[in-house]
């Protein structure tokens, strides 16, 4: 509370996409520190670890799709067709089209171990997703200002 700093630290909980030797589509535990970063696989509790030394990014990347969904009002055609008619019935029940947006929110993370490895995770947790991206460069920030240049 008082005189404690505190240190920094961002965990998000995400899936496997590709880059560790366990099953694609694992349920995952993605934490960063000062000291690096620690993947835990939650149903096996195996833990990985890449120190901070190893590690030359971590970025943040999102993609959006649009779908459109389709739907045909049953009731509406029943409730048409009861009061008007036919031509109720067609009005009610006409189709409806909806634009569904999905956005996926994707944590890459490279690093150096015996040549340059790639891990790749997908999270639901787009703020969080953000702020492991935006503590890395807070924490590794000389390093990006070389690679701008």
């Amino acid at each position: 509370m008082f005189g404690k700093k505190k240190e920094d630290m961002k965990v998000i909980g995400c899936t496997l996409i590709e880059g560790l030797p366990v099953i694609k589509g694992s349920d995952l535990i993605l934490k960063l520190t000062g000291d690096g970063v620690s993947i835990i696989v939650t149903p096996t509790k195996q833990t990985f670890e890449i120190s901070f030394s190893k590690l030359t990014s971590v970025q943040y990347y999102n993609e959006t799709e649009m779908e459109k969904v389709i739907s045909q009002s049953a009731p509406g055609m029943i409730i048409g067709g009861a009061a008007f008619g036919i031509l109720g019935a067609m009005v009610g029940g006409r189709i409806k089209t909806k634009e569904k947006k999905t956005v996926t929110h994707f944590v890459v993370i490279d690093f150096e171990s015996e040549g340059s490895k790639q891990i790749v995770v997908q999270s639901n947790d787009f703020f969080g997703a953000g702020q492991i991206a935006d503590l890395f460069r807070k924490l590794k920030p000389i390093e990006l200002a070389a690679i701008a240049l």
